[in-house]
């Protein structure tokens, strides 16, 4: 990710003027687009969305500094792992965070933004994915 993009997630996330209702359009989104992952999740609506809220902020936040980023990833990838989140349900979270960011920001949401946004989860996906793996490994 350049810096642009990343000042771009930054900024766009702090423009989230509820972020726990944007994570729980997310689940929304999410379990229309792949309705198997729902037996993925057992805890209460709201309490996820506070969860996702909160986790993808610390997520943001991270994205300035690589080792601390990754380290976060690493350790959320072991806690999703464990959960039974697989690399296949990746792309079904990406396709519903664009649909609940790009709701959320309205006119906010440019091409620009949308591109970082995309850059910032692929490098999400792709480090918890080779976390996941390694797991697999072990």
């Amino acid at each position: 990710m350049t810096p642009e993009q990343i000042e771009l997630v930054r900024d766009s996330y702090a423009l989230l003027d509820d972020p726990p209702a944007m994570a729980s359009d997310f689940y929304r989104c999410l379990f229309t687009i792949d309705p198997s992952v729902e037996g993925l999740f057992s805890q209460d609506p709201a309490v996820m969305a506070e969860k996702f809220a909160a986790e993808l902020g610390a997520i943001v936040q991270a994205i300035i500094s690589f080792d601390v980023f990754s380290a976060r990833l690493r350790h959320l990838a072991v806690r999703h792992h464990a959960a039974g989140v697989r690399p296949r349900h990746y792309g079904s979270v990406a396709e519903a965070l664009m649909q609940a960011l790009s709701a959320r920001l309205d006119s906010g949401w440019t091409p620009a933004v949308e591109n970082a946004w995309r850059h910032a989860y692929n490098l999400v996906a792709e480090i918890m994915i080779a976390e996941s793996a390694d797991l697999d490994v072990r």
